[in-house]
């Protein structure tokens, strides 16, 4: 028989969950005397994206009392726009007692003092994984992303580093939905987004843009390092026999994909500006062919593979064990199709 984990004594630790802001539903559990709040590197809580916080905006302080037990204190440091405990301005410097489900404000984001359980931590995961990642894919939801690429795009500007960022398309993806149902098109971008994932390095960040769209950023990555990632996802993507039949394993249908490549800073040194870079390369990948992948500002698109990329995985675990029926989708595109 299974234990019941309501039976167990459970113990709640103090923690900040966020109630507002770019963390929304994440939880932090305090475990130090002293926790800084702001948007600078040096603050152990790190609002990055905020610049209406300041660089350290606030701090929570433990103390224990002559009983044993411990208090926590909110105390603002003399930041350029304040910050408000329960709809109250903090006094600058001058430390405030915090209670279970206070609520305070730094800039635009709203964190909530508490105490959670095991329990409780794992319910704000599950939360903040259902809010920042597609449910299909797996992977990040556009906004999720784009909040990523502006950390990484800080992160590069203060230490001089570039980054590549990749925008992908499944070519002909329509044909698959008309031909196969919208049920086998769903597991055909779930597969897809695996072998992005798979195709990438721990450290490169992959979302789901929109429809069958993907974009993936390679964090201290050049022109060329980025141009051989690409290669790599579209060879793989190539080779790779995806699902053509819920019901048959055998049939398999093989993709190829379209991808546009931005650099930063040489391209582009804004969000949005850097994202239009990539998505008009790819673009330009579909004009000259498709299963192709595309640089920004490079005249012609570049289908053979660089001599350092080296041939993709075989991908085993995608492939059935028997015989497979074989359909290609790479037929001439009629008008307006992409």
């Amino acid at each position: 028989m299974q234990a019941n984990p309501l039976a167990r004594p459970r113990q709640a630790r103090p923690a900040l969950v966020h109630m507002r802001g770019d963390y929304l539903g994440s939880s932090l559990r305090i475990e130090r005397n002293v926790l800084r709040i702001g948007r600078g590197s040096d603050a152990e809580l790190r609002l990055e994206n905020d610049d209406e916080a300041s660089r350290l905006h606030a701090k929570v302080e433990r103390c224990e009392t002559p009983t044993g037990h411990f208090q926590y204190w909110l105390t603002d440091l003399r930041s350029t726009n304040g910050t408000q405990l329960n709809g109250i301005p903090l006094v600058p410097g001058e430390p405030v007692l915090l209670h279970d489900g206070d609520k305070f404000s730094i800039g635009r984001h709203i964190l909530k003092f508490t105490f959670l359980d095991d329990i409780d931590e794992e319910f704000h995961r599950r939360i903040t994984d259902l809010i920042t990642h597609d449910d299909l894919t797996g992977l990040l939801t556009r906004k999720s992303f784009i909040l990523e690429m502006e950390r990484e795009m800080a992160r590069s500007t203060r230490y001089g580093h570039s980054f590549g960022l990749l925008m992908m398309d499944i070519d002909y993806f329509k044909r698959v939905n008309d031909t196969h149902g919208h049920l086998v098109g769903s597991q055909v971008l779930r597969e897809v987004a695996g072998v992005i994932r798979q195709t990438l390095r721990d450290s490169d960040v992959a979302g789901r843009y929109g429809g069958e769209e993907y974009i993936a950023l390679l964090p201290e990555t050049d022109r060329v390092r980025a141009h051989e990632a690409g290669e790599r996802i579209r060879m793989a993507i190539e080779s790779v026999p995806f699902t053509a039949s819920l019901h048959d394993p055998r049939a398999k249908l093989h993709l190829t994909i379209s991808i546009g490549i931005s650099s930063y800073p040489s391209d582009a040194t804004r969000v949005n500006d850097l994202i239009e870079r990539a998505d008009e390369a790819m673009y330009e990948a579909k004009r000259r062919g498709r299963n192709l992948v595309q640089v920004s500002g490079q005249s012609p698109a570049m289908r053979a593979t660089p001599p350092s990329v080296p041939a993709p995985p075989a991908w085993s675990a995608l492939e059935a064990d028997s015989p497979t029926e074989h359909h290609t989708i790479e037929q001439p595109r009629p008008a307006g199709e992409m």
